[in-house]
């Protein structure tokens, strides 16, 4: 492990020092020698004190002999490369407590980690639940962070990104919550966030060995962090990334995110997909990535914000078109950068929404070979297309109007007759006296039901689209009946059917 002359003056805290440092001073120092060698610290006497100079960053012990000194500085080496083997043996054993135990004899200062759910993994143990602050407290006794700390962080500091990777020095007003200053690190793999680490200035100063330490703790951190291992699969624990993905998750971590997001389980989704458009540089790809999530992070404040490159997924518990704020924010972004964004169908019940990701990304798709010149695609507008296109039923049902799946399901649960009236009365050219003729109802009822049926919808049956994804709505949805037959009827809309089975092998 590599040092720099700030690990090591911390380290040498309790001797008499004197200290001459650059205050970025890099970590590449190998070892302690007697005589110059690159990349090592020169130890020699001068006057009445031993010089440890470390490519020209100078830590001067007062009050000790040059033997006694090379060995503390050799003896330093040796402890942080025992340390670093210490901390990978206790990340590779998930045994996340045992490295905030090990990071006590280093930083000498509270730390706390968390997973990408905010739930506490490890914390010095040195301090006790009443040493810090209220947030600190709060952690130590309930194992997550607070949603008023969360919401603070989120909402009145929204300067401070502390969704970005790596670190980042933070200092809050003064208050009882959050009591010190400190330094965040934030954690990513496989552009998913999966943790962060909380150091906090409580018993001295942070410097650049802190950072230095941090930075090689996180790195050693993520990929334990970010997956786990089911033979060849591997599952993001971010919990709302796995939903959408149809990865297993944790339902615990789901109730303690949704009080966070102040979210109902059975409200009603729906995803935003932002696509950046590749560049020829990859690294300049993931920097320009990286600026735009950090901007919705920042703007969309009432939405989860999660990164799939080359997209940005922002997911809603409502009509994101009814958010003026959100919608300026996607209309600037699509103006003033090369992206697209397409929008899924609204989903009720965030269990049911693994299907949002792909209207979205269908929305993009569909809509590029169409109007490649809006970049801005609603799915509702390519359902059809979707339709058309998909290879299961199962697709093609998630697929349906929203209006027609709830008249559907209106149908299949009190025998309502609003579908089958706007079935005949599309079948009938929209007329309202031969369709009043064909089920032998007054014409001025089924005028009624056409407004009513429309309010439903929330769509203008004068428009040709509109008619045609009606109809093959309604069709998609009598083949799943049928294919149903015998079996209980669920609504696709609160509650989408199962994925389609195989057949029992006879």
């Amino acid at each position: 492990m590599k040092l720099s002359m700030w690990i090591i003056a911390n380290r040498l805290s309790s001797f008499d020092l004197e200290l001459n440092i650059d205050e970025k001073a890099p970590a590449i120092l190998n070892s302690a020698r007697l005589a110059y060698a690159t990349n090592c610290v020169h130890v020699y006497p001068e006057k009445d004190y031993v010089v440890c100079n470390g490519e020209g960053n100078m830590i001067k012990i007062h009050n000790m002999k040059l033997t006694q000194a090379f060995e503390i500085i050799q003896g330093t080496f040796d402890y942080f490369e025992d340390w670093s083997q210490q901390i990978s043996e206790a990340i590779d054993e998930g045994n996340y407590q045992e490295v905030m135990n090990l990071c006590w004899t280093v930083f000498h200062n509270p730390l706390v980690l968390f997973d990408g759910n905010n739930k506490m993994l490890g914390l010095t143990k040195q301090y006790g639940p009443d040493d810090l602050d209220n947030e600190w407290a709060y952690v130590y006794r309930y194992g997550y962070s607070s949603l008023n700390a969360v919401n603070m962080m989120k909402h009145q500091y929204s300067n401070i990104a502390f969704h970005r990777h790596g670190s980042q020095s933070y200092k809050f007003s003064s208050n009882q919550m959050i009591r010190y200053a400190g330094i965040y690190y934030g954690m990513y793999y496989n552009d998913m966030s999966c943790g962060h680490i909380n150091l906090l200035a409580r018993d001295r100063a942070l410097n650049e060995g802190d950072y230095q330490l941090l930075d090689f703790l996180g790195r050693r951190l993520e990929p334990s962090l970010g997956q786990f291992h089911n033979n060849v699969t591997q599952t993001n624990h971010n919990v709302f990334y796995n939903i959408l993905f149809g990865k297993p998750y944790d339902e615990k971590k789901l109730d303690v995110q949704m009080t966070y997001q102040q979210w109902n389980p059975e409200d009603t989704y729906q995803l935003a997909l932002v696509q950046l458009h590749h560049e020829p540089d990859k690294k300049e790809f993931r920097t320009n990535l990286d600026t735009l999530v950090h901007m919705v992070l920042q703007k969309a404040t009432k939405c989860i914000t999660l990164k799939k490159s080359p997209y940005i997924l922002v997911l809603a518990n409502y009509d994101l078109d009814t958010d003026q704020s959100v919608m300026t924010l996607f209309k600037d972004l699509m103006n003033n950068n090369p992206v697209s964004i397409g929008f899924s169908l609204p989903c009720k019940g965030l269990k049911r929404a693994n299907r949002l990701y792909k209207q979205a990304r269908s929305a993009i798709f569909y809509g590029s070979l169409f109007r490649r010149e809006e970049n801005f695609y609603h799915f509702f507008d390519y359902a059809f297309d979707f339709i058309v296109d998909a290879s299961s039923l199962s697709d093609c049902v998630y697929a349906c109007m929203p209006g027609i799946v709830e008249l559907w399901e209106m149908q299949q649960n009190s025998g309502d007759e609003m579908l089958s009236t706007l079935k005949c009365f599309l079948d009938n050219e929209r007329s309202a006296s031969r369709t009043a003729a064909k089920l032998y109802t007054h014409r001025n009822t089924i005028l009624y039901r056409i407004q009513k049926i429309q309010d439903i919808l929330k769509c203008d049956l004068d428009d040709v689209y509109v008619r045609d994804y009606c109809r093959i709505s309604m069709r998609t949805l009598d083949l799943y009946q049928q294919k149903s037959s015998g079996e209980r009827l669920c609504s696709p809309l609160s509650n989408y059917p199962p994925p389609e089975r195989k057949k029992a092998a006879t």
